[in-house]
């Protein structure tokens, strides 16, 4: 066994590190705690089958399926004190965001003992104009990275386990202390958290940004599902999201659309867009973290969160 283990943040960043020298052993996280409810005691049985009963719903996974390749490959972090040294892999967007603070929030809860625990957080890389993520580096700058992380200590996994209680509380507001008070430590989240933010209605169209850059996409002309998701995959700056979490967004907007099979938007939702009415009926009925959606809406003038309920 090494006496490195090495968290990352998806199986692209494995193919990577696999084609570098550095040694360890590999898990990779593949949950996606930005979607869906969250619980607290990350790692618990509740945790678990609350994200296995979400993931098989949302992405049409099986639950074994996602036990087989996430909870299962969770057991190789329970085993963390074999290790000299647990390395996390992360980047930038909301995506990693989330799940290295729920992961920082589990080891905070355990007896670390003489296992130290240290990030690797990648966006603002010299030689690049934009953020990049792991994925978009090559193999060769690996160990550069390697050689910057930095130890994690009490401080930092105690921020952790405050925002992660704020991510899995009812109120979304409880979010905004981080926002307004950017970490050092953490230079990323901040942004990650405003896009965060802009995923719940807007006050003004009663559209998330992500469903108002679909409805802009429409009317432009782009009327595919795969032409659609491919601009977002492409426009998304903070979200990090993949594909089918673009899709599940498209899903949601159904009742406004016709698909023959061109996607067009129905007469009277565009009638609604012509008089600047909000829209009201797209189904909310589901949660980011611990909040529903349906609760809360993002005043895009002002910029705040307010009560989504009359």
């Amino acid at each position: 066994m090494s006496d490195i283990l090495h968290i990352l943040n998806g199986d692209s960043t494995r193919q990577i590190i696999e084609q570098t020298d550095i040694s360890g052993d590999l898990c990779v996280w593949r949950d996606v705690l930005s979607d869906g409810p969250t619980v607290m005691d990350v790692g618990s049985t509740a945790f678990w089958d609350t994200r296995a009963a979400y993931m098989s719903n949302a992405f049409e996974v099986s639950e074994q399926e996602f036990r087989e390749k996430a909870q299962m490959e969770f057991e190789k972090i329970t085993a963390f004190a074999d290790y000299k040294e647990v390395v996390l892999w992360f980047e930038y967007d909301l995506f990693c965001q989330i799940n290295m603070l729920a992961i920082l929030h589990w080891f905070n809860q355990q007896e670390r003992g003489d296992t130290k625990v240290s990030l690797i957080c990648v966006g603002r890389e010299e030689g690049y104009e934009k953020l990049v993520g792991l994925g978009e580096l090559p193999p060769e700058q690996y160990p550069h990275l390697f050689s910057r992380r930095r130890i994690m200590g009490t401080a930092d996994f105690s921020f952790a386990t405050d925002v992660y209680e704020a991510w899995c509380s009812p109120d979304p507001t409880d979010l905004e202390t981080y926002t307004l008070l950017p970490s050092n430590e953490f230079p990323y989240l901040s942004a990650a958290l405003q896009s965060h933010f802009r995923r719940f209605p807007s006050a003004q169209t009663g559209l998330t940004e992500i469903e108002q850059k679909i409805v802009n996409l429409i009317t432009s002309g782009v009327q595919k599902e795969r032409q659609i998701v491919g601009n977002l995959l492409r426009w998304q700056e903070h979200y990090g999201f993949g594909d089918l979490q673009f899709f599940q967004v498209l899903d949601r907007l159904d009742p406004l659309l016709t698909k023959t099979p061109q996607i067009d938007l129905k007469p009277g939702f565009k009638d609604l867009l012509a008089n600047n009415t909000p829209v009201r009926s797209i189904d909310r009925d589901y949660f980011l973290g611990g909040t529903q959606v349906a609760d809360w809406q993002w005043d895009t003038q002002k910029n705040e969160l307010a009560s989504g309920r009359d």
